[in-house]
């Protein structure tokens, strides 16, 4: 399995192409509509673009899937069945103040939930950014897409719409302490890191 980063949109969102070895792939998160790499990046290795994965429903990880769906319509999108929500409520998605205009998205989409096998990827709840945040992890490859939930030395926000300290706490523990220290986190908004040395820096701040 490969994976390569396409930083998008004005937040610079981490959104993740990842593919095997019968070329395909599924793209977690698209923040911009602007899409000209990620697409030039598909065609140029002949990859099937066969999912769409998003680890939240703020605007800066969902803002190009209107377009990424009408380029690839064959292509399956997937979102937290308890952000379902987030994708016609510009209130809650924070499109205009993180893009300067109202998003929503009306097309079709296939809700997720904890235990689900995307990819190869183990859905994982893990809310507190959002109420319905998912990290997705593989076991193979040992790395886990953590959207904004775990950064490298910090974590995601809980003062946003649907936010919650205590659940993000809960959320930060679990991973942490459930999955393989060696495991490589790739998250919407920094360089990689490894569970492991977010624990002890989780653990140093008093987060779980």
């Amino acid at each position: 399995m490969k994976i390569k980063t396409f930083p998008l949109g004005g937040y610079m969102t981490n959104c993740y192409l990842v593919w095997n070895e019968k070329n395909e792939a599924s793209l977690f998160d698209c923040s911009d509509s602007r899409l000209q790499g990620v697409v030039s990046f598909i065609k140029e290795h002949n990859l099937e673009l066969k999912n769409v994965i998003l680890t939240h429903g703020h605007g800066d990880h969902i803002g190009g899937i209107n377009e990424i769906m009408r380029l690839f319509p064959n292509a399956t999108l997937y979102i937290g069945k308890e952000e379902e929500k987030f994708l016609t409520d510009a209130s809650l998605n924070l499109s205009y103040a993180i893009q300067g205009y109202d998003f929503i998205y009306t097309g079709k989409f296939t809700p997720i939930k904890e235990g689900d096998s995307i990819f190869g990827f183990e859905v994982v709840d893990t809310p507190g950014h959002t109420i319905g945040s998912k990290c997705f992890y593989n076991s193979d490859a040992k790395i886990m897409i953590s959207g904004d939930t775990l950064f490298r030395r910090s974590y995601g926000r809980f003062d946003l719409p649907t936010g919650n300290l205590s659940q993000l706490q809960r959320s930060l523990k679990k991973i942490c302490e459930n999955y393989p220290e060696d495991t490589i986190v790739y998250s919407g908004h920094s360089e990689p890191t490894t569970l492991g040395e977010e624990r002890r820096v989780l653990k140093s701040q008093g987060m779980f």
